[in-house]
């Protein structure tokens, strides 16, 4: 993928591209010289030969179409997307399925398929030979991860924690990131930049803030979108060059055994070191009648920061606001068949670490809760309730360290819900405040 925590390599000073009359020939001639440069570096051992062809955009799409068919798939793509809606990630009316094609499609200059054991590469990749080597040298080092630690079952996660997921691919990614600079500066006689934090942080600074003369599909995508596939780039490129500051890459090896649990855990190197384990928040029952749960996931650190930030809660409130986050479990409620996102319930349960944790929350969760709303409100030191001019009612409640919200209810059922029996914590995995 290139977005800007790839293109930011380029700045720190990559190989001057050369002059060959066919860039795409030469950069694939030099694909086994290049993965055991990569071999090397990594420290993990080539056991086989990669493999790669070459495809122009055209074939992508259809590729990421055929994928995106499939029933299964496609089904959980729809409800996703209609998730999405309902707590106001993505406009009414954007057709995520659609778009994530799309944005796949613009954003993909090459990529290692684990179940395939191949390299892809884009027909366009030779048109900027330094660029695509240090592409070639991400994708490498996924197949050397994939020969050593089996991707395709590393990645297997329940489907119903896409946090969960997005740690995982952050370490995936994090490792690819850190590890095609250190190539590019190996050249010129550099190990271990990442010991001197500056180095990193410059990097991070550079994802951070993309130039505004390169913008693309990616930036003019919705910022949960956007967030979702940034993160793995650029803050598991942080992750991984916090272990690295002081240790080899058999800290990475380490951390693929022991894979994050949670975004919260990349987020927060310390948290990972010390295991900190998110809370189990688990859905007993559809709460009300002819209703039934149509997506269930776990939001995590990532997913708060997100939906805070979507709703006019600024980054720095955002990110505080998000810290201190202990587990969570976000539901969309749907008749059967219903595909329109007005006519769904959302009900969130989160944990935090400490009562302060949970305040802080609940003060930004009513914020974003109320930026969705047009209508009236009542307040009180525990809940805030909306009736909104669509004849629904919404809620933000605090006991303790925990908070519910419930998003777009009827009226007529309000009474009947009850988030906090339809959604329960586990007290084994409560963390200590």
């Amino acid at each position: 993928m290139r977005t800007v925590a790839l293109a930011c390599v380029l700045a720190l000073g990559a190989t001057a591209a050369r002059g060959d009359d066919d860039p795409l020939a030469a950069l694939l001639a030099r694909t086994d010289a290049v993965a055991k440069e990569v071999a090397k570096i990594r420290g993990l051992r080539m056991k086989t030969k990669i493999p790669n062809e070459v495809v122009d955009r055209a074939e992508l799409k259809k590729r990421l179409l055929a994928e995106a068919s499939e029933d299964k798939t496609a089904a959980d793509t729809a409800a996703r997307g209609i998730s999405l809606q309902r707590w106001g990630l993505v406009p009414l009316d954007y057709d995520y399925a659609a778009q994530l094609v799309d944005l796949l499609a613009d954003q993909i200059a090459g990529y290692y398929d684990a179940k395939t054991k191949k390299l892809t590469i884009l027909d366009t990749a030779g048109s900027d030979p330094a660029w695509a080597e240090m592409v070639l040298a991400h994708e490498l080092d996924h197949g050397l991860q994939d020969q050593a630690f089996d991707l395709d079952k590393f990645e297997k996660v329940p489907d119903d924690d896409t946090d969960a997921l997005n740690a995982r691919h952050a370490l995936v990614e994090g490792d690819g990131v850190a590890l095609m600079i250190e190539v590019m500066l190996a050249r010129e006689g550099i190990t271990n930049p990442w010991a001197v934090p500056e180095a990193a942080d410059e990097v991070i600074q550079a994802m951070a803030a993309p130039d505004q003369a390169t913008k693309d599909s990616l930036d003019d995508s919705p910022l949960a979108i956007r967030e979702e596939m940034l993160f793995p780039y650029r803050d598991g490129f942080a992750f991984v060059t916090a272990l690295r500051r002081t240790k080899p890459w058999s800290a990475i090896d380490a951390a693929f055994r022991r894979p994050p649990r949670s975004t919260e855990q990349i987020l927060h190197v310390d948290k990972y070191l010390a295991d900190d384990k998110p809370i189990p928040v688990k859905v007993e029952s559809s709460p009300v009648a002819d209703y039934k749960v149509l997506t269930t996931d776990v939001w995590g650190e990532l997913g708060m920061r997100s939906f805070l930030r979507a709703h006019g809660v600024s980054p720095i409130v955002a990110e505080n606001a998000a810290a201190g986050w202990g587990g969570d479990r976000v539901i969309t409620l749907a008749h059967d068949g219903e595909k329109n996102a007005r006519r769904t319930i959302g009900i969130a349960r989160f944990e935090w670490d400490t009562e302060v944790d949970a305040r802080e929350a609940q003060a930004a969760l009513e914020h974003a809760v109320d930026d969705m709303m047009i209508g009236s409100f009542e307040q009180t030191m525990e809940r805030t309730r909306w009736w909104n001019l669509d004849g629904t009612v919404s809620w933000v409640e605090r006991r303790d360290k925990s908070v519910v919200i419930v998003i777009g209810a009827p009226m007529q059922l309000a009474d009947k819900l009850d988030p906090w029996t339809t959604l329960t914590a586990s007290a084994r995995g409560r963390r200590a405040g």
